[in-house]
This record gives C-alpha cells, structure tokens and sequence, in this order.
C-alpha cells in the first residue's frame, strides 16, 4: 500500500511560493545549481516505509527495507530532477527540489505558459519514472543479475513502484503532471484560463475520490494527499486568473458615462483655469505659448 500512496503523492508543483515548507528542510545536494532539500517529516516516514518494505526480503529484510526506502525517494528526486532539466532548457530556472513524505516538488521561478512547454516539462518527469521502471523490472525478471535473489527482488519492488510513480501521476489532476499534461492539450483550443479553470475542476473531483478512499479504508495518508490536491488545484486556477485579470485592460461599461481616456499631461507652456467652485469637467486650457513667444522677441 505505501507503493500505491506514494505513487499518487509524488508530483511537481511549478512557480508557487513554498517558504511556509522550506521551513522545516534541509539541503543534502545540490545538482547543476538546482538545490535538494529534504524536509523533516521525511526522516521520521522513512524507517516506517523502511519496515514496510522489509516484508518483501527473505534474509536481512529490515537492512534490504531500508535501502528500498531510500531508494525509492531517491527515484522521486530523479523524477523532479527530469522536470528540472527540461525546464531550465526551455529557459526557466529551477529555485528548489522538496522532498517530501508524499512526494517531490520542484519549484520554478518563471510558469512555462506556452502549451508545448508546459507539456514537454510536465511529461518530463514521468518518462523519466518509465525509464527506471522498465530497466529496473528487465533486471530483476529477465535474470540479467548474477547471485543474489535479493537484489533481483530488491529491482523488483523498486522497478514496480516507479512504474506506479509514472501510472498514477498521469492522473488529469493538479499539482500532479497529468493536470498540467491535460492544461497544455486544451490551452491550445480553450486558452490558459479556460483550460485551468476545467483541469482544476477534474482535480478537485479526483481529489475528492481520493478522500472518499482514504475514509473508507481508514488510511489518513491517503486522506492528507487528496486535501493537498484539492487545495493546490484551486490555487493553481486562481493564480492564473490573476495572472491573466493583470494583462487585460479595464472594462468599458456603457451606463457610466465619464470613462473618456485619461489626457495628457499639459504642455509647459500651458495652464489649466476653472471658475468656482473649480468643477474639474469644466476647466478650460489656455495655451501662453503666443506670449511667451512674444515676450522673447522683443526681450
């Protein structure tokens, strides 16, 4: 079960501020300048993933557990490394990798907003999860590893939950790459703002899924995830709709009357006159150029 939870709980999470988790994290790396942080609550998850995954091992389970574990968000930070890349090739730099109990984020200063971009990140991270699942499970099944049985099961289990980490991000659902996967397909005949505001509706009713599982099953995990999904798809929506309200110009309506263009500013050699009570609509511009020029003349 903590392959299925995590599968669904690795993701990338692009542009948004993330001081309020940056908290509690730790650098351990830093590759091509892209600084790795893990965060706390990783530490305490991970003995408890390690114990699960000793089930799997014969001799020395909780050595061989452990190993998987660390392992396993090894494979998470690979999967945002592959994001990161992409990104920085298409022009967007990379400020973080967060690594977290229900997965990575990698934090983008600048949202890629054209939709080939968008979507060639996006599917970054996936094929990257593809890739190690399917050498992993030709090692480990295809009796290419020489001695150990361990090892072959150890590629096994590692090799399967990538292949989970690649299935269940395709998930049409933000923060995860299929919401954004799905953002870049309709941007193209919808526009951004219609095309988030339809993923993030899709996402938030997945999240809700998600809830309903977890209850159901008594897995808190699961129940965490699904909130964070809920949430992150409605801020994703409501961070383009600002982003796309700032670009436009304000609305003419026609029952307000006094929406005439602002003027210029007034010449230098203008000055602006208005009777009492110096109504501004009835001010009236008077040019002294003509007496400053003559005053030139015979000066």
């Amino acid at each position: 079960m903590a392959t299925f939870f995590m599968a669904i709980g690795a993701g990338a999470t692009y542009g948004a501020r993330r001081n309020f988790m940056l908290g509690g994290a730790f650098q351990i790396a830093k590759l091509r300048g892209i600084p790795i942080r893990v965060h706390m609550t990783l530490l305490i998850v991970l003995p408890i993933f390690g114990y699960n995954f000793a089930e799997e091992f014969s001799t020395h389970p909780l050595t061989w557990g452990m190993l998987a574990a660390a392992t396993l968000f090894l494979s998470v930070a690979l999967h945002e490394l592959g994001h990161s890349f992409v990104s920085m090739a298409k022009g967007f730099p990379v400020r973080d990798i967060l690594l977290l109990p229900i997965g990575g984020m990698a934090q983008l200063a600048r949202i890629p907003e054209r939709p080939r971009d968008e979507f060639q990140v996006a599917i970054a991270g996936p094929l990257v999860s593809l890739a190690l699942g399917a050498g992993l499970l030709t090692l480990g099944i295809g009796g290419l590893l020489p001695g150990s049985s361990e090892l072959a099961r150890f590629c096994v289990l590692i090799g399967s939950i990538n292949l989970s980490l690649f299935v269940f991000n395709l998930l049409p659902a933000f923060p995860m790459d299929g919401g954004r996967i799905l953002r870049a397909m309709l941007a193209r005949r919808k526009g951004r703002l219609a095309a988030t505001r339809m993923a993030a509706r899709l996402g938030k009713i997945i999240a809700i899924v998600l809830g309903l599982l977890g209850w159901h099953y008594g897995n808190p995990l699961l129940v965490v995830i699904a909130v964070f999904i809920y949430f992150a798809a409605g801020a994703e929506y409501r961070m383009v709709l600002m982003q796309e309200m700032s670009r436009q110009a304000p609305p003419i309506w026609p029952w307000i009357w006094n929406q005439s263009p602002p003027t210029p500013p007034p010449d230098e050699n203008d000055v602006v006159v208005s009777p009492p009570p110096f109504r501004r609509e009835r001010a009236k511009r008077i040019s002294l150029k003509p007496l400053n020029d003559l005053f030139n003349k015979w000066r």
